[in-house]
């Protein structure tokens, strides 16, 4: 069996010393910034909560991170994640993009829209709209950030 990451250790030994001790744990979830614990829940529950970067770590080993949003307003959601790798920290916007070459079209076609919004309006927008095939293919949730503006999906 692969070794677990830091927050995964850390998380296993709350659960292995509670058991040890007698107690039953009423929280299932654990929440670490970085390799700090933060806090812990029954659920894992709405992301808008966390700051992005915050790694959810449940009882049983699976691990989440907050993605998207900012640090004011909390992340757009929640992605699965390797319960084997070390978890980067993350200074702006947690949103890692998809480098294929469909993923690189669309980013490429989106920055060429923000040039044009910007040098015809003098601001760049508030929000860029997507289709959520777009946005899928990019790696992307709706609410997350790119260069500062906000990507919805089209319903």
């Amino acid at each position: 069996m692969k070794p677990l990451n830091r927050v995964g250790q850390k998380a296993q030994t709350i659960v292995r010393v509670a058991h040890h001790k007698g107690r039953t744990l009423s929280c299932t979830v654990f929440f670490f910034n970085g390799t700090e614990f933060v806090a812990s829940s029954e659920r894992l529950g709405p992301a808008r909560l966390f700051r992005p970067g915050t790694v959810a770590v449940s009882a049983s080993g699976r691990q989440w991170i907050a993605v998207g949003g900012n640090r004011i307003h909390g992340a757009a959601g929640w992605r699965f994640v390797s319960p084997y790798v070390d978890q980067g920290p993350i200074d702006h916007d947690a949103v890692r993009f998809i480098d294929n070459p469909r993923a690189l079209k669309i980013r490429a076609k989106l920055d060429a829209y923000l040039e044009y919004y910007q040098s015809v309006k003098g601001v760049l927008p508030r929000a860029v709209v997507l289709r959520r095939e777009q946005l899928a293919t990019c790696g992307a949730m709706p609410g997350q950030l790119y260069k500062g503006i906000r990507l919805e999906a089209f319903s």
